[in-house]
């Protein structure tokens, strides 16, 4: 009986160190969440985060969610990734069904003026990752569903680039100021906007400055970040704050 129980508990931890090679989850709390010059939540916000990757974390599959306390804000979204030496490559099926978001918040209705979707596609590479060059480039471009513009006769393919800088990073500090831009790759004839510019087919929406401070408590990570967002095409700015509660 002795060696049973034993062999039990060796499957178990090696279950469990195998388990923590592939599933990985996060969680966190931010006064408002901000994303590409949007503020898509004006209050506290709670957000999630579960994947499933290989053993050296190159592909991943996950979910993401988050939302208001009080209900105006409610997102779920599925993606996937490849990352690998500084590259990734991402698509993000990103599903806002909160009551203010356009569409008709039926989870499985993909029907292009319907659905309450957008897929986003993108890549990134972090020269910091094989260099010492401390940059961070990216595009994505949503290639399908919640992007029809005006009219809603045709995808805009609208387009987020950023560079991002880690112009700090110490023991317990981290800064990193970013710059973003949005364009439609097919505007609409005599139609200026796209996905997050309301009037301008070229803009730059997203500048940013976040600061994060690497707080542990008795070795536990618990990183707060503040910063603040413009958005010079709309003339608006933003202020956040956020601190991750887990990180597995």
């Amino acid at each position: 009986m002795k060696k049973y129980i034993l062999s039990l508990a060796a499957v178990a931890m090696a279950t469990t160190a195998m388990a923590s090679d592939y599933i990985h989850a996060s969680a966190g709390l931010e006064t408002s969440h901000l994303w590409r010059g949007i503020e898509v939540s004006s209050g506290l916000t709670y957000n999630a985060d579960l994947s499933f990757s290989d053993k050296n974390d190159h592909f991943r599959v996950g979910l993401w969610g988050g939302g208001m306390f009080n209900g105006d804000y409610k997102e779920f979204d599925y993606y996937m990734s490849y990352t690998n030496k500084g590259f990734t490559a991402s698509v993000w099926d990103i599903y806002n069904f909160s009551d203010a978001a356009p569409g008709n918040h039926k989870i499985f209705n993909y029907k292009v003026n319907e659905t309450s979707h957008f897929i986003d596609a993108g890549v990134a590479y972090n020269f910091g990752a094989t260099t010492k060059v401390p940059l961070t480039l990216s595009w994505n471009t949503v290639i399908a569903g919640r992007d029809r513009g005006v009219t809603g006769t045709k995808n805009l393919y609208s387009t987020f680039i950023n560079a991002a800088v880690t112009a700090y990073d110490s023991e317990k500090w981290n800064v990193t100021p970013s710059v973003g831009a949005s364009f439609a790759l097919s505007p609409e004839d005599g139609i200026d906007g796209n996905f997050y510019s309301a009037e301008h087919n070229f803009s730059v929406v997203d500048v940013r400055l976040n600061v994060t401070y690497k707080l542990k408590i008795k070795n536990y990570p618990l990183p707060i970040t503040v910063g603040g967002m413009w958005n010079p095409d709309a003339n608006k700015g933003y202020f956040r704050a956020a601190v991750t509660l887990v990180n597995l």
